[in-house]
């Protein structure tokens, strides 16, 4: 270059770059077929894990509902042990000091049984169970709240009782008798879900329902 002129002497020429070139992956049919049987076998894993963590999963949910029965079942049953037994104890040869004291013992063994047939239902009525448990949870609550009720009448008739109300004590225990009864063919109700839910069938009728079923039959006959 000119030192005088700012023009190039001559022409600049830059080196021509190497063409860059990928290598060809060559994808052979065994290759392919490997790849092919990995994803399935991928897919086969995790679909075999899922069902057999679904299936952990409901037999933990199931296992916890019926703990938590059997925990409801030994509190209850000795607290109505204690309520049939006081009931049942004759008050004629009391005195009234003494048939005070029964009838305080009795009110204080139904609030007893009321807080807990209360708590025990919150914790049942909370499990998460499978799809075919669903009506024995149902039943089982709904026994728990009857049994609730008969307590709260036993407790007012109690309270009835102090003050010599005779006849609000005596629609109180018959109300507790009705209550009583709805909670054990609400427990015939939850021994016949269980049933079926173990076993994997269908549900039977209630027999109410049969009979009710069976006289509609025999009116259609008569018509």
């Amino acid at each position: 270059m000119d030192p005088d002129s700012p023009e190039p002497s001559g022409s600049l020429k830059l080196p021509k770059l190497p063409d860059l070139k990928l290598p060809k992956i060559a994808v052979t049919r065994e290759k392919a077929l490997a790849a092919a049987g990995t994803a399935v076998f991928v897919v086969v894993v995790a679909f075999v894990g899922g069902a057999i963590l679904f299936n952990y999963t409901a037999d933990q949910q199931v296992a916890a509902f019926h703990s938590h029965v059997s925990a409801s079942e030994a509190d209850l049953s000795q607290i109505s042990g204690k309520i049939t037994a006081h009931m049942r104890t004759p008050t004629n040869d009391l005195s009234v000091a003494e048939c005070d004291a029964h009838v305080r013992e009795f009110a204080a063994i139904a609030n007893y049984g009321r807080d807990v047939t209360a708590y025990h239902r919150r914790i049942v009525s909370a499990d998460t169970v499978p799809e075919a448990y669903a009506g024995a949870q149902s039943a089982y609550v709904r026994a728990l709240d009857n049994l609730n009720r008969a307590f709260t009448f036993w407790s007012s008739a109690a309270g009835a009782y102090a003050v010599q109300d005779y006849n609000a004590a005596n629609r109180n225990i018959a109300e507790a008798d009705a209550a009583w009864r709805d909670y054990a063919a609400a427990i015939t109700d939850y021994d016949r879900e269980l049933r079926a839910a173990e076993e994997g069938a269908e549900v039977p009728p209630r027999l109410d329902e049969v009979l009710l079923r069976d006289g509609d039959d025999d009116l259609e006959g008569f018509q």
